[in-house]
């Protein structure tokens, strides 16, 4: 990170549970500043519809129904207390991601 020159960075998918954020609260707070989480939010019933046609072409054996389902209640066990934590902050950014792709895009470029 260091070498790009960059100083702020997009961290995808973390920290997912609350040993990721523990291990980066203990390791990274005095490097870093989290300035908000960006939260997609969006209905299971249309996630699993589009994980479902995603697996036609994607060669995820993964994208299958009973697999998604598993997806969503460790979402809602290990992940959900995390973007918790970060709301009581009032760091989350939230997008309704329940329409088409460019006023999701749009929405989330205000963010950024």
């Amino acid at each position: 990170m260091k070498d790009s020159g960059c100083d702020k960075f997009l961290i995808d998918g973390f920290p997912r549970d609350p040993n990721n954020l523990s291990c980066w609260e203990e390791n990274m707070s005095e490097h870093s500043n989290v300035e908000f989480l960006l939260f997609l939010d969006c209905p299971e019933d249309e996630m699993m519809t589009r994980l479902l046609e995603r697996g036609k072409t994607s060669g995820r054996n993964d994208d299958n129904e009973e697999s998604i389902r598993k997806r969503f209640r460790t979402y809602i066990e290990s992940t959900q207390p995390i973007v918790d934590h970060f709301r009581k902050l009032g760091k989350v950014r939230d997008v309704n991601s329940n329409r088409d792709e460019d006023s999701v895009f749009a929405d989330v470029c205000k963010y950024f």
